[in-house]
């Protein structure tokens, strides 16, 4: 099993890159913010920038005009229960541009709704990070 790392370098304004060997690289980049990280108990809150290396979403508008529904990165606010190893979505906003640049837009979000993490994910990654330290 590959081990993870962090680069110690931000990538932009405070975004480190986590990278394990089954994100795949070629089709994104994900990064999380250390410094506005917030545990309670079990609680850690983040926040995660994926930053897509093709534009992501709904056909756009016109032949050459991105839509309302395309986007290039996307910021989240997570919130991992490291006890029971669950994860939630506070926040998400879709951004036009690479590294949460250019017209944003929010999308709605069942604050309720805990997820298991999943082996392999994503959140398993970002699980591995804010958990296991």
């Amino acid at each position: 099993m590959a081990l993870l790392v962090l680069i110690g370098e931000p990538a932009y304004a405070g975004w480190v890159v986590v990278e394990k060997d089954y994100l795949d690289p070629g089709l994104q980049t994900v990064y999380i913010d250390p410094d506005t990280a917030i545990r309670e108990g079990n609680l850690v809150t983040i926040r995660q920038l994926t930053d897509y290396k093709w534009l992501q979403g709904n056909v756009g508008l016109g032949r050459f005009m991105p839509g309302p529904h395309r986007f290039f990165s996307t910021t989240t606010r997570k919130q991992f229960d490291c006890g029971t190893k669950r994860v939630r979505l506070l926040a998400f906003t879709e951004f036009s541009r690479h590294m949460g640049n250019g017209i944003a837009a929010n999308g709605y979000v069942d604050q309720d709704a805990w997820l298991a993490v999943e082996p392999e994910s994503i959140n398993h990654a970002l699980w591995e990070v804010v958990c296991t330290r």
